[in-house]
């Protein structure tokens, strides 16, 4: 089974994407597919407002708190852990105005992997498709 198959099957299950820790509203039905209109907005409030008609702010504020790794790897510089938010796909450049989000990733559809989609292996990532990124993904 190909492993970018999976993990994207995984992104449009409700159940998996919740255990996984991501925040959203209960009657939100996956995946999240918004007109290609997303990617021309500038600013970033702008991105968060649609994500709050969208039912998913929740997981950004989730994502804003950091915690303190265990281990020695706080005293090589690299203390603090951040969760992994929303995946922004888009067809063509990525959208400046997102990625400005806490935790959250913006990839093209050409460029998307299945560390992007499933981070540490854990599947079920919370991301928002743009129209033409679907047909491109499905073209690949």
């Amino acid at each position: 089974v190909d492993p970018i198959r999976s993990a994207i099957a995984a992104t449009t299950d409700a159940d998996v994407v919740a255990d996984r820790g991501h925040e959203f509203d209960d009657d939100i039905e996956l995946p999240l597919v918004v007109d290609d209109e997303f990617e021309d907005l500038v600013k970033t409030q702008e991105v968060v407002d649609v994500l709050e008609a969208l039912g998913i702010a929740d997981d950004i504020e989730r994502a804003e708190d950091r915690k303190i790794k265990a281990g020695q790897g706080k005293t090589r510089g690299r203390k603090y852990r951040r969760p992994s938010s929303i995946l922004f796909v888009t067809s063509e450049e990525p959208s400046k105005a997102a990625r400005n989000l806490a935790g959250a990733d913006v990839a093209t559809a050409a460029e998307v992997n299945t560390e992007d989609l499933a981070p540490g292996g854990d599947p079920g990532r919370l991301t928002v498709w743009t129209e033409s990124a679907v047909a491109e993904v499905a073209d690949r």
